[in-house]
C-alpha cells in the first residue's frame, strides 16, 4: 500500500486530463477528417493511424478510470491500493510509450524521406525512440516490483523514458527543418509555399510533443513530494500531443493539394471580374 497525498498532489493532474479531454476532442475531429479527406492512403499508414488513434482512446479511458478511483471510490481512505489494483494507471503509462514510439516510427519515416534517405538521421531516430520504450517498459516494472503507484511519479527510469523521448522529437523537429529549408531553393512560388507550410506544421507539432516530454522529464527530477505529483499534468497530455501531432502532419496534405490543383489550372479556368469599356 502507498501513502495517501490529497489536495495539491492530484489537482495538477485533473487539470491535465482536464485539457487532455479537450484534446482528445480535437483528435477525434482530426481522425475522422483524415478518413474522409484520405480514403486512398497506403493501406500501412491508414493500419498505423487507426492504433494510434486506438491507443489514445485506451489512454483517456485509463486516465478517467484513475481519477474516478483516486478522487472518489478512495476519497475517503487513508492508502490507496496496491499497484496490482490500479491497472489503469498501469495501462495508462504503457498506452503513453506505446503511442509515442508509433509516431516517432511514423516520423522516422518522413525523415528518411525528406532526409534523402539519410541512414544517420533516421537511426537516430530509431534509436531514440526504442530507448524512449525500453524505459517506458522498465518503469513498469519497478511499478509492479515496489507495488507502489508512486514510482510512476518518482522512478529515475519514468525520467529517462520522457528525456529520451523529448530527444527523440528534437532529432525529429531538426531534421525535417533543415532538410525542408535547404529543399526550397530553386522552386516556383506555389512549391515554395507549400514546403513552408509543411515546415511550419513539422515544427509546431515537434514542438509541442518535445515540450510535453521535457516538462514531463524535468519535473521528474522534483525531489519535493508534490512536486512529483505535478508530472501527472504532462503525462495525461502525452499522447494527445502524440495523436494529434501524427494526424496534423497527414490533414495538412488536404491544403497543400487543393493549393496544388488550383496552381495547376489554367487561366481560362480561373474566374474572371467582368470589365467595362
Amino acid at each position: 500500500m502507498s501513502e495517501v497525498y490529497n489536495g495539491s498532489s492530484w489537482g495538477p493532474g485533473l487539470n491535465g486530463m482536464a485539457v487532455g479531454l479537450a484534446l482528445y476532442g480535437v483528435s477525434v475531429i482530426q481522425y475522422r477528417f483524415y478518413i474522409v479527406a484520405f480514403p486512398k492512403d497506403k493501406h500501412i499508414v491508414k493500419t498505423a493511424v487507426f492504433l494510434v488513434f486506438f491507443l489514445d482512446t485506451v489512454n483517456t479511458l485509463a486516465f478517467l478510470c484513475l481519477y474516478y478511483r483516486v478522487l472518489i471510490v478512495y476519497r475517503w481512505s487513508v492508502t490507496y491500493p496496491s499497484t496490482s489494483r490500479m491497472t489503469c494507471l498501469t495501462v495508462a503509462f504503457a498506452s503513453n510509450s506505446w503511442i509515442a514510439f508509433l509516431v516517432q516510427c511514423f516520423y522516422a519515416h518522413r525523415v528518411w524521406i525528406i532526409g534523402g534517405r539519410s541512414k544517420l538521421l533516421t537511426c537516430g531516430v530509431l534509436v531514440a525512440a526504442l530507448i524512449q520504450l525500453a524505459f517506458g517498459g522498465l518503469t513498469l516494472k519497478d511499478a509492479y516490483d515496489s507495488n507502489n503507484i508512486a514510482t510512476y511519479f518518482s522512478n529515475p527510469d519514468s525520467a529517462a523514458n520522457a528525456l529520451a523521448s523529448a530527444l527523440c522529437d528534437a532529432i525529429i523537429t531538426a531534421s525535417i527543418y533543415f532538410c525542408l529549408r535547404r529543399s526550397q531553393n530553386g522552386l516556383g512560388l506555389w512549391q515554395e509555399n507549400s514546403i513552408q507550410k509543411l515546415t511550419f506544421v513539422f515544427v509546431q507539432m515537434g514542438l509541442i510533443t518535445f515540450t510535453s516530454a521535457l516538462t514531463t522529464s524535468a519535473l521528474y527530477y522534483e525531489s519535493d513530494l508534490v512536486g512529483r505529483y505535478f508530472t501527472a499534468a504532462p503525462v495525461s497530455l502525452l499522447s494527445k500531443t502524440y495523436s494529434n501531432s501524427m494526424l496534423a502532419v497527414l490533414n495538412a496534405r488536404k491544403c497543400i493539394r487543393d493549393q496544388r490543383q488550383f496552381a495547376q489550372a489554367s487561366p481560362s479556368e480561373l474566374p474572371t471580374l467582368p470589365t467595362r469599356h
